[in-house]
């Protein structure tokens, strides 16, 4: 009982503290906004993403909020570890999730290899903690942040899928089992963590960014002001 109540307690401080620092860094810092002019530039005719691309994100995001769902109702509401309707659910959520993760590691590994340039923009901190926020950081299709965060979802998401699987069968015995129910877990509980500040920052932290994944396409001045090193690739192919 302590162990659960414990956990229920790190859960739900972890959540809502995460929440309480987006609203705070929100009220502080505010939004990445582009400049006025740039602002007024509407016209979105740069693709970022294909159909593909927005269909896999949006499949394996639907999935992982079931999963997340499913798990902390049961981990914060009631206490215990998922049962009845509730498992259920998370079983069938489980290998969507589980595939979606992976084409999304394949499909976006590459554009989250680091370069020598995203050490500008670590520096900085992207300009999220005020300093910088005015510099045009260098950044290819994505930023280091992203890339950091690809890599960070990508180690926890495995680690909740490997610890899962590995619950399904009663080979570890009791001391394993329990070792991995506290990693799918805890791994569960920072993946969640991470979701939400990345949902933050596609989303109200920088304007218009939602709609390069909704719409798949951004407008010339959004790419040159959030990804320059890769607004300048897209110019050098044009010209050849």
């Amino acid at each position: 009982m302590f162990e659960a109540i414990s956990f229920q307690l790190i859960a739900l401080v972890g959540i809502v503290g995460t929440v309480g620092i987006i609203a705070l860094h929100y009220i502080i810092f505010g939004p990445h906004r582009l400049d006025v002019d740039k602002a007024q530039a509407k016209r979105a005719d740069v693709r970022r993403f294909s159909i593909i691309e927005r269909l896999i994100h949006i499949t394996n995001l639907l999935s992982f909020i079931t999963l997340g769902v499913t798990g902390m109702i049961a981990a914060i509401g009631y206490g215990s570890r998922l049962t009845g309707w509730l498992w259920v659910i998370h079983a069938f959520a489980a290998p969507v999730f589980a595939l979606g993760l992976t084409c999304i590691i394949v499909m976006w590994a590459r554009d989250a290899c680091f370069a020598t340039y995203d050490r500008e923009w670590m520096k900085y901190v992207g300009g999220y903690l005020g300093f910088g926020k005015n510099r045009r950081l260098p950044a290819d299709r994505f930023n280091a942040g992203q890339k950091a965060l690809l890599w960070i979802i990508a180690a926890l998401g495995l680690a909740a899928l490997l610890s899962g699987i590995g619950r399904m069968f009663p080979v570890f015995g009791p001391v394993g089992h329990e070792l991995l129910y506290q990693v799918h877990r805890y791994s569960a509980l920072l993946l969640i963590m991470a979701v939400l500040g990345h949902a933050y920052l596609g989303t109200f932290a920088n304007p218009g960014t939602v709609r390069a994944m909704i719409l798949g396409r951004v407008s010339p001045a959004w790419a040159e002001h959030h990804h320059s090193v890769w607004w300048e690739s897209l110019n050098k192919e044009r010209d050849r």
